[in-house]
């Protein structure tokens, strides 16, 4: 035996693939986020705060290349950091599934924005990132065929829910609402 612990992800998702097999309307997961801002001090920081998840909240503040002070993470780091940990999680969970006893895991994600697009500097740059790296470093315990790890990194990388958003791009719909100030 090599000391690794009983699988979990396949017990626990055996009657979620049957009922999802079953009730496809049933596997749509809904995540909600909403952010908090106290106006009385400044634009430069806020809060989102998970709606299901009670007591937990995430800080931000803005790059220093935008104004902003760099005391906290931004919105970018939250991005960056989304997408490693989706990678990380889904990785460990294709591990558990293939019976691979990881022994070390760490993604590293470094996403690079030139900042002349969000301040409006130059039409012709967008806001947005203009390149994500990710790197990931595995290793399976001694005597792991490495085929099945390379198998398991390919895979996860295949069902990795933010590494397919932003790969593919995901129509995004923002309203807004604005209600008119009353009269004095």
């Amino acid at each position: 035996m090599s000391g690794r612990p009983d699988p979990i992800v396949a017990p626990r998702q055996a009657p979620l693939r049957s009922r999802f097999k079953r009730h496809p309307e049933e596997a749509i997961s809904v995540k909600r986020v909403r952010t908090t801002a106290d106006f009385s001090t400044d634009p430069l920081h806020g809060t989102v705060v998970p709606r299901d998840h009670e007591g937990i909240a995430w800080d931000f503040g803005l790059d220093a290349k935008v104004g902003g002070y760099d005391d906290l993470p931004n919105p970018g780091h939250l991005l960056c950091a989304a997408l490693g940990a989706c990678l990380d999680s889904t990785i460990r969970m294709m591990a558990d599934l293939l019976h691979i006893d990881l022994i070390r895991l760490q993604v590293d994600v470094v996403g690079e924005v030139d900042v002349r697009g969000c301040l409006a500097l130059d039409d012709a740059v967008r806001p947005g990132f203009d390149h994500i790296d990710c790197s990931i470093e595995a290793e399976a315990a001694a005597g792991t065929d490495p085929r099945r790890t390379q198998a398991m990194l390919v895979q996860a990388q295949r069902l990795c829910v933010t590494l397919d958003t932003l790969r593919a791009g995901v129509p995004v719909d923002v309203s807004c609402r604005l209600p008119t100030p009353s009269p004095p």
